[in-house]
């Protein structure tokens, strides 16, 4: 058993050895794909991502034109049209989201401490055997609130 586990250890060692970048900028660019971004790199990056989209697109617009007049076959390239409008779409919805005041780090660690408060006022409320009724309401007011302002399907 013992033999078999060093065995499989090794083989998954030698695995990650050989996928593992040598150089030190591959391996600095393969660990900077975990890194935290800013709201200004994520929204730069996404702006990048709209620009190769929007080339992407044109470029196919071009091909379909030359395709319809040639009289081939567009039907792969007109999917490759919606596939690329759709991603640029939700590309701008995640723009506009990240330039929105409800990716505001501050407004909600702001709205998560006026709940962790409410809860505890709930707590000792319950200790002391008092009705909560209304502290519940509230709480349940803050959770909507905050989810409606944080979440991203939220509308």
């Amino acid at each position: 058993m013992e033999k078999d586990f060093n065995a499989r250890l090794a083989a998954m060692r030698a695995r990650y050895l050989e996928n593992f970048p040598e150089d030190a900028a591959a391996q600095q660019a393969q660990m900077d794909a975990f890194k935290k971004m800013s709201a200004e790199e994520k929204v730069a990056r996404i702006g990048e991502a709209l620009a190769l989209l929007a080339d992407k697109k044109a470029l196919l617009k071009e091909k379909f034109q030359a395709y319809k007049t040639a009289g081939k076959d567009t039907h792969e390239i007109e999917e490759h049209l919606a596939l690329v409008a759709e991603k640029m779409q939700h590309l701008e919805e995640k723009l506009a989201w990240s330039r929105s005041d409800a990716a505001d780090p501050v407004r909600k660690e702001r709205l998560k401490r006026q709940l962790t408060t409410l809860e505890i006022k709930r707590c000792k409320a319950q200790l002391e055997q008092k009705k909560c009724g209304k502290i519940d309401e509230k709480i349940a007011a803050k959770r909507s609130a905050f989810h409606r302002a944080f979440s991203k399907n939220a509308e």
